[in-house]
């Protein structure tokens, strides 16, 4: 049983925030990889959790603070599936003009809730600190029920310098010259450590895909959909025992897709990481 559950836990996307049910039964036992498609479901797509567009909002430039939520399933052999939620903070500026969107985008925080897991997967302050800021384009555009905010597919990947972010494999072997210790802590790739019933770290490269679909419903607040996929491969565990304990466990979408979802909120052009963090429990609220 100790061997099953803590399987479960590894198979854990660190950056990414989804999975795929499709089978994986010729994958690597290193390898998990994961996705969820579409074009979301706020703004009308999915009835449970459509917003509804403030018809006076028509420009979406400035300072924005930024958290999405990616929520997935863990599957072990022999054991119901439990759920982990992925979160993602960022300061973000914004330009539009006429429709088009460009934005730039840095990590105040990235962290995992799985209090369900009796292992848990503890991201680093060094694993946060890492993560490259982004560049991201995209439109508000009218669309049926008023304008909608729309960001186009983006792949971030971790722990290895690929040519092709989107299509090149990632590297299953820590001596792979791709591997990148980009946390420079010593280890291959980047570390992630668990705690709980079992304790150690797991070292991984890992490329996440992400995709925005939602609509201003004040003029200080953006919502919609968090669209998903990653895929993360294991290079090397401590203990190295660890490593094995990948095999028989999978993760997938969870079928809420209203669980899965982006909020911004405008703030001040002199808002840092700090202010954000500080106001995190009550300002996405």
């Amino acid at each position: 049983m100790r061997y099953i559950l803590f399987a479960g836990l590894l198979a854990l996307p660190l950056l990414g925030c989804g999975s795929d049910p499709a089978d994986d039964d010729d994958a690597a036992a290193t390898t998990t990889s994961t996705g969820s498609g579409g074009t979301g479901g706020a703004g009308g797509q999915s009835p449970g959790c459509a917003q509804t567009a403030a018809p006076d909002v028509t420009d979406v430039s400035g300072t924005w603070a930024y958290r999405a939520v990616g929520s997935q399933l863990t599957q072990a052999q022999g054991l119901p599936p439990f759920q982990t939620r992925i979160v993602s903070v960022m300061l973000i500026t914004q330009q539009q003009t006429g429709d088009a969107i460009s934005l730039q985008g840095t990590y105040c925080d990235h962290y995992t809730e799985d209090p369900d897991a009796i292992v848990h997967a503890v991201i680093p302050d060094s694993f946060r600190e890492a993560l490259a800021p982004v560049a991201r384009e995209g439109t508000f555009a009218a669309s049926e029920g008023g304008l909608r905010y729309k960001l186009g597919p983006l792949y971030e990947v971790v722990g290895a310098a690929l040519d092709d972010s989107a299509q090149d494999d990632l590297p299953a072997d820590p001596a792979d010259a791709r591997v990148v210790d980009q946390d420079e802590d010593g280890h291959p790739g980047m570390t992630v450590q668990l705690q709980g019933l079992i304790d150690g770290s797991v070292y991984v490269a890992e490329r996440a895909r992400t995709e925005l679909d939602g609509v201003a419903v004040a003029t200080d607040r953006i919502e919609g959909r968090l669209g998903f996929a990653s895929e993360q491969s294991v290079l090397e565990t401590d203990p190295p025992s660890l490593k094995a304990t990948m095999v028989g466990s999978r993760t997938y979408p969870d079928p809420e897709e209203c669980n899965s979802t982006f909020v911004m909120v405008r703030v001040p052009d002199a808002a840092d990481c700090a202010w954000i963090k500080e106001r995190a429990d009550t300002l996405f609220q």
